[in-house]
């Protein structure tokens, strides 16, 4: 959690970061809205996790992948092999934690990271609905652990 903070200190205000085994897996910046930016951070995980995968697999990065079976260099099967294990392995949010700049002013956006699996949430804390949050975390399957920070980490 305090790797993931110290990282969240450097990030443009408006984001949600995810980290797992020190170090960043996905980073959302510059929404208004806690969901918008939750679910930022989620997709580029999955991009950039099937970009690993790719690299892996076949030397090459995923946009390259694609852009060979446009050119009908490379069969799809390669694309859909990598899009299936990145599903399946939820871009390895799994465990991570979730930490966002601010807080989640309803329980959506915490349920963005609950339902990628993740252990835990840092957030500041402050919102008239945290109760909401609170409830995520404790239905979540697993539970999730969640720490209030009592401050905000905009940088502007």
């Amino acid at each position: 959690m305090l790797f993931g903070w110290a990282v969240e200190h450097g990030v443009t205000s408006n984001s949600v970061i995810y980290v797992k085994d020190g170090c960043t897996v996905g980073i959302g910046t510059g929404e208004q809205d806690r969901v918008g930016v939750a679910e930022i951070a989620v997709h580029k995980a999955y991009i950039k996790y099937a970009d690993i995968v790719c690299f892996d697999a076949h030397g090459i990065p995923y946009a390259d992948l694609v852009l060979q079976i446009r050119q009908k260099k490379r069969d799809k099967a390669d694309k859909e092999a990598i899009d299936a294990k990145t599903r399946k392995d939820k871009a390895g949010l799994p465990g991570s934690i979730m930490i966002s700049d601010a807080f989640f002013p309803f329980r959506d956006g915490a349920d963005v990271g609950i339902r990628q699996g993740v252990t835990a949430i840092l957030q500041a804390g402050g919102s008239t609905r945290d109760f909401e949050t609170i409830e995520a975390c404790n239905e979540a399957k697993p539970k999730v652990a969640m720490k209030y920070t009592g401050q905000r980490s905009f940088k502007h």
